[in-house]
């Protein structure tokens, strides 16, 4: 597709390409926002499934508004289509339509000066996101105060003043999020992965969380003491990766100098941990190098798995042979072969989907026939089951979505509009239009 040779250019042409290129991207970023509210132009509430047929059942498409309050229903479903097609999640697109609807209809200013390309696409959507929740007077309010600003100061500053518009515009509501937000304290792991390090966020009243981070440093300058020796008492924290040292029985020893007495058993306080060991003629004749996935956290090293799992019971199970699931007849989905599926498709097998929980509904491929009703024997099987999140379970059952499974973990899935999408473990793969 990109066939120019850049290698010739001096400075002055590098510039100007890069400015050039800047410059149609934006363009086209404004474009994919306008073709975004056309389409939910042409996907009305009153074009949902349940009008279509004049009756509503559970799970049928129903009529949302993406936008704030003011912008026009959209068809929930029709977010889907949009998102394969420019190959994100229906989440994405979900945004992207919201986006699109906020600044059309109650950012109006911002739209048109998007269009002008005299503001960036990716800033736009950021205001429009902050102001989505909030009342038609404080997007306004927002319209008014912030466009003017939007092609001369970067995100960082252009951030405090949406929010202080926001807060000007109706302060008896902001007093009222903020005390929403204060009880919402609490204590959250990230289950983002950054080589093997994760992250646990706090959300607290600011005199708390100063608190917290004095008495953080004030531990790491106890740590930092035991290896003076000017005879100042400290506690025995334990450095990185001793804990298990530290939680032996023993008589810990405060400041004050005296001794709880207390003993604790390390063992009672070890989380539990399954290992998935998958076994080649390699880790026979060599090391075990490469990689250890972390469920729900992402790739680690093998000597960081093998550091973790020091410090948990460990089962371990064989690998579950996916070449040899006996099918049922029952609707209800085993446990093995729930485990099975997992293992062979370990995402949402919907086109471009990113969820990767177990909690995912394991959705037939081929609709389940009840034997009662003349079902075929064995429908619930590893080659007709497939992990779904239960809007795209919707999306499938209640719309003119279609997907068959010709060989087990292969999903080939045709929108309303006969675009066709392979989903397999490698993920989403757009198929060229026939003709």
């Amino acid at each position: 597709m990109f066939d120019e040779d850049v290698t010739d250019l001096d400075v002055e042409q590098t510039l100007a390409a890069a400015g050039e290129a800047r410059m149609l991207a934006d363009r086209n970023e404004a474009f994919i926002l306008a073709l975004a509210a056309h389409f939910a132009d042409l996907h009305p509430a009153t074009g949902a499934g349940m009008a279509r047929l004049g009756r509503s059942l559970p799970g049928m498409e129903r009529p949302v508004i993406l936008g704030g309050d003011g912008t026009p229903e959209v068809a929930e479903f029709a977010a889907a289509e949009l998102g394969a097609e420019l190959e994100i999640s229906t989440f994405a697109a979900t945004r992207l339509i919201g986006d699109a609807l906020e600044l059309r209809h109650r950012l109006p200013g911002l739209w048109t000066r998007v269009h002008a390309g005299e503001v960036r696409p990716w800033i736009a959507r950021k205001i429009a996101a902050a102001s989505t929740q909030h009342a038609s007077e404080v997007a306004a309010a927002v319209n008014a105060n912030v466009t003017p600003w939007t092609d001369s100061v970067g995100w960082a500053r252009l951030e405090p003043m949406v929010a202080a518009a926001i807060i000007a515009a109706d302060s008896d509501a902001a007093e009222q999020r903020a005390r929403r937000s204060a009880e919402e304290q609490g204590v959250w792991v990230n289950l983002s992965n950054d080589h093997g390090i994760g992250s646990v966020f706090i959300k607290s009243e600011t005199p708390n969380i100063v608190w917290f981070d004095a008495t953080i440093d004030r531990i790491a300058d106890d740590v930092a003491d035991q290896h003076d020796h000017s005879g100042r008492p400290h506690h025995d924290y334990p450095s990185t990766g001793d804990w298990a040292a530290f939680m032996r029985p023993s008589r810990m020893q405060c400041e004050c100098g005296c001794h709880t007495g207390q003993r604790i058993d390390p063992a009672r306080l070890l989380p539990p941990a399954t290992l998935y060991l998958h076994l080649n003629e390699d880790s026979f004749t060599r090391d075990a190098d490469g990689v250890a996935r972390f469920e729900g956290h992402g790739p680690i090293t093998i000597g960081q798995a093998r550091d973790f799992l020091a410090h948990c019971h460990v089962t371990i199970k064989p690998v579950i042979d996916l070449h040899n699931q006996a099918p049922v007849d029952a609707y209800e989905i085993p446990d093995r072969l729930r485990e099975a599926v997992q293992l062979r498709s370990p995402a949402d097998v919907f086109p471009y989907a990113t969820n990767v929980s177990r909690s995912m509904d394991q959705d037939h491929t081929k609709p389940y026939i009840p034997p009662d009703d003349g079902g075929p024997p064995g429908q619930t099987s590893l080659g007709n089951l497939g992990p779904l999140t239960r809007r795209h379970h919707r999306i499938k059952t209640h719309s003119r979505w279609r997907v068959k499974q010709p060989f087990s973990g292969i999903f080939i899935w045709r929108s309303p509009h006969d675009r066709y999408y392979l989903v397999d473990h490698t993920g989403t793969h757009k198929l060229p239009r026939a003709g």
